[in-house]
């Protein structure tokens, strides 16, 4: 019984070779080695005493003792080598091996052989030879299953997510900001874009769309504004909860936001929100704030008594807008609600306690982000 031609295949220190490789050129084997190396498929058993064993398939845990600590690592993280195998003539490799890996250079031989015979044969015929990138492509060495490869993957999509978080986070507010913008803008376009292509004939219908255009973007700033109210209305509804000041909130919630915020902090300063008011008959007055504007009727201490809760809060905020306007929008400078032209007979304390308790409401609504 002969030997057949040498053969070699890949073996650990402990010499257990690898039986799904057979290869016929050594410089195959070690180029398997390095993909191996280079790949997270198996795991690796560290034993005592420095050993380590490399399972190709990965280690079954119900072979492992419950009872003893082991450490395992996915890829292999064991020495490999190159080791030579001879095989008997009568025993096929492929009973042993799952596959042969063969010799390029034996096959570019063969591949010359079968060229020439076929030349041979038939001198006059010439047939295009195309290559499929497919039959050449080895999945076992792809580039694919390597530890660069994982690492890069995996930061590649933490550095996706990070950036979708971040991109939401920063244009939330500025995407609802430019939503009337851009709706203004486009209806603009459309509007000018419906004319011309109208033309004179069909002005008529073009003024028709046009009407009916205006009336969609009233409609909806109108929802935007209706909303604007709510949200202002339930933070004073919030604030004034319990207090007679309650039932102006309706009338409140109309105003801008910081005549609104003024409203609430003056009337929280001079009335506790209504628990300390002037009276006309034993009546209520409805003014909170100290107002003193000549009427008809004038209450208790030289106010102003108003006929309704509505006509009082009508008659202050355009008061306060005025005064607004005027650029007097801050506490510290509507203080001339308490002094008058000059606060000289004011001590300072009372004068900087006024500018503190009115400004504890007053900035609670008029926040920078709720101004805008």
């Amino acid at each position: 019984m002969k030997l057949k031609k040498s053969f070699y295949c890949i073996s650990d220190k402990n010499n257990k070779p690898d039986f799904r490789y057979l290869f016929e050129d050594p410089r195959d084997a070690q180029r398997k080695i390095k993909q191996i190396k280079n790949s997270t498929q198996g795991e690796t058993l560290f034993l005592g005493n420095r050993q380590r064993d490399f399972f190709v398939d990965g280690v079954r845990r119900n072979f492992i003792s419950p009872f003893k600590r082991v450490c395992l690592k996915r890829g292999c993280w064991t020495g490999l080598k190159v080791t030579k195998v001879k095989l008997l003539e009568n025993i096929a490799p492929e009973k042993v091996f799952q596959r042969t890996v063969k010799s390029s250079a034996n096959q570019l031989v063969f591949s010359k052989q079968r060229q020439r015979e076929f030349t041979f044969y038939n001198p006059d015929i010439k047939l295009p030879v195309v290559p499929n990138p497919f039959l050449s492509f080895d999945w076992e060495s792809s580039f694919l299953r390597t530890k660069a490869f994982m690492g890069a993957f995996a930061s590649l999509c933490l550095v996706t997510i990070t950036s979708v978080f971040f991109i939401y986070q920063h244009s939330s507010q500025e995407i609802t900001k430019n939503l009337i913008d851009q709706q203004n803008q486009l209806t603009q376009k459309a509007i000018s874009t419906q004319t011309k292509v109208l033309g004179q004939k069909d002005e008529k219908l073009a003024q028709q769309f046009n009407s009916e255009m205006n009336k969609f973007v009233l409609e909806t700033l109108d929802r935007f504004e209706n909303i604007k109210q709510e949200e202002l209305g339930n933070e004073i509804r919030r604030i004034v909860a319990g207090s007679p000041m309650e039932q102006m909130v309706p009338y409140i919630e109309k105003q801008d936001r910081i005549v609104a915020a003024f409203l609430v902090g003056i009337a929280k300063k001079e009335s506790n929100f209504g628990r300390r008011v002037p009276v006309l008959n034993g009546q209520d007055c409805y003014n909170y704030w100290g107002y003193r504007g000549i009427r008809k009727r004038m209450g208790s201490g030289g106010h102003t008594c108003f006929d309704s809760p509505e006509d009082a809060v009508e008659t202050v905020a355009r008061r306060i807008k005025e005064l607004v306007q005027a650029k007097i929008d801050t506490p510290q400078e509507m203080v001339i609600w308490k002094c008058g032209s000059s606060c000289k007979k004011h001590s300072s304390y009372s004068v900087q306690k006024w500018i503190n308790d009115v400004n504890i409401y007053f900035s609670e609504i008029n926040k920078p982000q709720n101004a805008s």
